[in-house]
């Protein structure tokens, strides 16, 4: 039916249970919502009900016993698990305003309460939620488009060589080793002149798609320019970067492509290895990948070759 309002889960909580009566008499006298009330009164029945399951709104006393209000309030907010609403016994305009800076989605005095402020509260507190979570949505959508490649989802030139630059700044302080990948696809100018650029384009989409799949969690691959590829690896020597770098290789020789009008065919790709050397800058360590794979190239394609 138009204008038919879901249902709405609201944890009450407070540790007087003469005021969890009085907003729950009230939310049930609240009309066009249909309203599931929770209660909790003491720290373990708040994280329990939080725990359980989906919780829409929750209505917050300041005053809580063992974690105050305020401090649920932080946690709430941090995990974006639900708008809250702050309660209060006073109308401390102090209080409001920290509640508010502090990521409350609403407030509201004790000795306001009544079915119709808190429909008012409601509506405002969910509204105010939406733009929350819309502006963190375009937000994260804005960090996306400015990190990472839109072609092979992974990051950019500038973003991976920001993460590289972290990486030799973090194994120069810790003293910790890592390596790095310069990897080329062989031939790719062939691709494009027979099968066409939009094939091309599908290939570059296949080979990020297969070095993501090829490497783990904490590894940082990225899309360096054309059809080269930068992958770091931290904490890992060049044997081991050595491993990985021809699982790359071996996923990529065994990837089959197509072509626009249905043809199927394979590609290579040619990789260089260097590892971090202690006091060595990004550029340094860029460079004597690069190296290795010239000589890749060089050695006839489809291989792996380490720095010297």
């Amino acid at each position: 039916m138009k204008g038919e309002q879901p249902l709405l889960k609201v944890l009450i909580c407070d540790d007087d249970p003469a005021d969890r009566k009085l907003v729950r008499t009230y939310l049930r006298q609240v009309s066009g919502r249909e309203i599931a009330v929770l209660e909790a009164g003491e720290r373990a029945e708040i994280q329990d009900a939080l725990n359980r399951g989906r919780v829409d709104l929750v209505f917050m006393d300041v005053r809580m016993p063992g974690k105050s209000g305020m401090e649920w309030l932080a946690q709430i907010s941090e995990r974006q698990t639900a708008p809250v609403v702050m309660l209060t016994g006073s109308g401390d305009e102090r209080v409001a305003v920290q509640s508010i800076h502090a990521g409350a989605a609403g407030y509201l005095p004790k000795g306001r309460l009544s079915a119709e402020n808190l429909a008012s509260t409601i509506d405002e507190a969910l509204n105010r939620w939406r733009q929350v979570q819309q502006a963190r949505s375009d937000q994260e959508e804005m960090e996306r488009l400015a990190n990472f490649d839109s072609l092979t989802g992974l990051y950019n030139r500038r973003a991976i060589l920001g993460r590289l630059d972290e990486q030799t700044r973090h194994a120069g302080r810790y003293q910790e080793e890592f390596s790095l990948i310069m990897a080329d696809l062989d031939h790719f100018k062939k691709v494009n002149d027979r099968y066409g650029h939009l094939t091309g384009d599908d290939v570059l989409e296949s080979v990020g798609r297969l070095v993501q799949q090829s490497i783990r969690a904490t590894d940082r691959a990225g899309r360096y320019g054309g059809e080269e590829f930068i992958v770091i690896l931290p904490k890992t020597d060049l044997s081991s970067g050595m491993n990985v770098a021809e699982r790359i290789r071996k996923a990529v020789e065994a990837a089959r492509m197509e072509g626009g009008k249905g043809e199927v065919f394979g590609i290579t790709i040619s990789l260089g290895l260097s590892s971090y050397q202690a006091g060595e800058e990004a550029a340094s360590l860029i460079s004597r990948a690069d190296d290795a794979l010239y000589r890749a190239k060089k050695n006839g394609r489809n291989r792996v070759e380490p720095q010297v």
